[in-house]
């Protein structure tokens, strides 16, 4: 609703510019009507407490924390994992070794 206010409201400088300067300022209307339409259909930048600032920014660091610790976590298991499986093939292949030596 408030939109088309916006927008019907743009329309009417135009166009009464339109009429108050003849058929030689049709461009320049049509400029100030969009130029118009342009700047109340904007959103204006709102002010930003320091307080919700600083949550945020808090907020930030506590999800950049979380992730790098998962990541941490992933490549302790990772490690992990191909550590025991190093462990696994060396006593298969000492396993092997000492079966053949009897």
């Amino acid at each position: 609703m408030k939109t088309g206010l916006k927008i019907i409201f743009a329309s009417i400088i135009s166009l009464s510019w339109y009429l108050l300067n003849g058929e030689d300022s049709g461009e320049l209307s049509l400029m100030i009507f969009f130029f118009l339409a342009f700047i109340l259909l904007i959103k204006p930048i709102s002010f930003q407490s320091p307080e919700k600032r600083e949550d945020y920014i808090q907020q930030l660091k506590r999800s950049y924390e979380r992730q790098m610790d998962l990541k941490n976590k992933q490549k302790e298991e990772k490690r992990r994992l191909i550590q025991a499986t190093t462990e696994r093939s060396y006593r298969k292949t000492h396993q092997k070794q000492d079966d053949a030596n009897l």
